[in-house]
């Protein structure tokens, strides 16, 4: 199978492929790219789960998913996939991958959407996810989010 995905976690060596992929992707002025040094301290930080998606050796996306001590919940912090990979499978598996992660912790997910992003708000619905606040002049350009939540189910 040709250029087969592999999700993994990250590690320091994918450094350069996790900034990489972040300033490629979030080049709009709403976004401000995460560092290098925020890559190294959630692949160290026992509450995040930071995913890697490889193909052919390649890092081609990433998912981002914190936890808080005490928190029931997982919040899904960020995704990102190459351009030249997006529309396919690999944005799905790898937020997927962090709804697995929280559920082996026992937690639930929390996420947010872009207010404008109806799209990515029905594809959560659709999820099982329920909104739950929305919060205005979130985003830097002064858009709100709206958040949502799914529990944690172990049926």
């Amino acid at each position: 199978m040709k250029n087969a995905d592999r999700l993994r976690p990250a590690t320091p060596a994918d450094l350069d492929a996790l900034v990489e992929l972040e300033n490629t992707v979030f080049v709009q002025p709403a976004y401000e790219p995460m560092a290098r040094r925020q890559f190294r301290w959630h692949i160290g930080n026992p509450r995040a789960a930071l995913v890697v998606c490889e193909q052919g050796g390649r890092v081609v996306g990433y998912a981002l998913g914190l936890a808080r001590a005490g928190s029931r919940y997982m919040r899904f912090y960020s995704l990102a996939v190459l351009p030249d990979v997006q529309g396919g499978a690999v944005g799905r598996r790898l937020f997927e991958a962090i709804e697995q992660a929280a559920a082996a912790r026992g937690l639930g997910v929390i996420t947010e959407v872009r207010a404008d992003n109806d799209r990515l708000h029905q594809r959560y619905l659709g999820l099982g996810y329920v909104e739950f606040e929305r919060k205005p002049d979130y985003y830097p350009d002064g858009c709100a989010a709206i958040r949502m939540k799914r529990p944690f189910s172990a049926s």
